[in-house]
């Protein structure tokens, strides 16, 4: 009987430990302040709901932000995801850049194209200022408006770039993933 009594013990503790180790490894004991304008995408998984595919297939982007470990940096993982399956979509990072003054941020795709830019707030927007460099070599430039709605939906809204004018291409709206496809 201690036996069974000591094991549910140590599985309990193991357990605790476990979820500690888990949640210090979400949020660093000290984030940078500079972030904090993006801080939000940390919050929680997010899903945007793209059209069907003329095939009929559900699309969705899967964007998921994760703290570094040091509290610098935040990570960006996003997928594809069709009819359930997801794909890489791009890998990338934010940091504070102490040279430009402003968030920066860079982006690999899972087709070898390069995005970096920066971030910065203006009328309750964060906007993206960014170039794309295809895998050929050629630059692509845009910009993105992230307009964040509390903490459970933003929009980003991107356009292209050609000389000073700006044309959208895309809008779409981010929320609180819900763990289905």
């Amino acid at each position: 009987m201690k036996t069974f009594w000591l094991g549910k013990v140590l599985f309990a503790i193991g357990v605790s430990s476990l979820m500690i180790t888990l949640l210090e490894a979400q949020a660093p004991e000290k984030t940078s302040s500079y972030l904090s304008p993006i801080a939000f995408f940390t919050a929680h998984e997010w899903d945007a709901k793209l059209p069907d595919s003329p095939e009929g297939m559900k699309r969705k982007i899967h964007a998921q932000f994760t703290w570094s470990r040091n509290g610098q940096a935040i990570r960006i993982s996003n997928q594809f995801v069709i009819d359930g399956k997801a794909r890489s979509y791009v890998d990338g990072l934010y940091a504070w850049d102490p040279q430009r003054q402003a968030i920066a941020f860079w982006y690999a795709d899972a087709d070898g194209n390069l995005t970096k830019g920066t971030v910065k707030m203006q009328a309750g927007q964060l906007i993206h200022e960014f170039e794309e460099i295809g895998a050929d070599g050629k630059p692509s430039a845009y910009l993105a408006k992230v307009t964040p709605h509390g903490e459970q939906s933003w929009d980003n809204e991107i356009l292209v770039r050609h000389g000073s004018d700006l044309k959208p291409i895309v809008k779409v709206t981010y929320e609180v993933a819900d763990g289905r496809e």
